[in-house]
């Protein structure tokens, strides 16, 4: 609803605009201006599927939407700096330091691997999200891929809180013995089969930010390995600058 507010807000104030130009120039509103600054409110309205196909006039609009809608989102991903943690000991711990420096947003653990230590998973997880870098833990399947995502800092809540019901001990002997039972069930965790893949539309990847309320989406490659988030605000950004851009050669 608030991508509602936004879109029909800002049709109003460009319409204004176009307005007080013209009361105040000889500027000529044409029906192509009126359509860009539809754009916002189109895109909403097509994206969660209020309307199928929009045409003003002599120009059909909806063309151009599909097309910058079904344009792949490899373009707009943000690879993330990913440190994979394998410490089978407390002295592991060493290299938060140099992880904050390096601003690492994401911490990796394999399913299976049977180096890790509780207290020093904690001990990352509490220090690292004290700085607004770390933001996912990947887990990842024992052949490398991405089997989901968790958010780090409701990770790290989870072990420290007083009335947790994950100990650090708990996420060791999980990950130690491949539970993936145990791992769906923490909060908010996205499952590999969710992700959006590289050649995944934009029009996908932001219905499915829309239906979940989130700012960012986890990507995959081919191979199912995690290459990075996408970010709501930038694709759709992206949209509606190929859109303009296709409207303006539109003969």
């Amino acid at each position: 609803m608030n991508t509602m507010f936004i879109a029909v807000g800002g049709f109003i104030v460009l319409l204004a605009i176009l307005i007080v130009a013209r009361s105040r120039t000889k500027f000529e509103i044409k029906n192509s201006d009126i359509v860009l600054a539809l754009i916002p409110i189109v895109l909403w309205l097509l994206l969660t599927g209020k309307i199928q196909e929009v045409t003003i006039g002599d120009l059909k609009i909806v063309t151009a939407i599909k097309a910058a809608s079904n344009t792949p989102v490899e373009s707009q991903v943000t690879a993330l700096p990913v440190e994979t943690i394998s410490s089978d000991s407390k002295e592991g711990v060493d290299k938060i330091p140099s992880m904050i420096r390096r601003q690492v947003q994401a911490l990796s653990f394999r399913l299976g691997y049977r180096g890790y230590w509780g207290p020093a998973i904690e001990e990352y997880l509490r220090r690292l999200t004290e700085h607004p870098y770390l933001k996912y833990v990947v887990i990842e399947k024992d052949d490398g891929s991405l089997f989901g995502l968790v958010d780090a800092g409701q990770l790290s809540e989870l072990m420290t809180g007083a009335n947790s019901w994950l100990s650090s001990g708990d996420f060791e002997r999980w990950l130690v013995e491949a539970d993936t039972a145990k791992i769906k069930s923490l909060p908010q965790f996205i499952p590999y089969y969710e992700c959006v893949w590289q050649t995944s539309d934009k029009r996908r990847a932001l219905e499915i930010m829309n239906e979940r309320d989130v700012q960012f989406w986890p990507v995959r490659d081919k191979e199912g390995m995690f290459v990075g988030v996408v970010d709501r605000s930038k694709l759709t950004a992206s949209m509606l600058i190929d859109i303009a851009d296709r409207l303006e050669t539109k003969p």
